[in-house]
């Protein structure tokens, strides 16, 4: 299984087709990706939008909300840290 980070930060507007590519992507690797979203203290509603549309979603996914903005590099390895693949 693959492991996918996303860092998340003031994504709002683009999540749906983020989260549309990354069920493509699901598809085409049959299943074998696990999609690890971290919102890296993101001050719109990416945090709730994730939260509420990932149930429903048909791959694989983990959610994390840090406290603050960290950066992306903190926000990988966050990732990385609950990531199984």
């Amino acid at each position: 299984m693959l492991s996918l980070i996303i860092p998340v930060y003031r994504n709002e507007g683009s999540l749906p087709d983020l989260l549309q590519a990354v069920d493509g992507l699901h598809r085409q690797l049959a299943g074998a990706l696990e999609t690890v979203f971290v919102v890296d203290g993101s001050p719109d509603r990416c945090y709730d939008i994730l939260r509420e549309r990932l149930p429903a979603c048909g791959f694989r996914s983990r959610l994390v909300l840090l406290t603050r903005n960290f950066g992306s590099f903190a926000a990988i390895r966050s990732g990385l840290e609950v990531a199984e693949g």
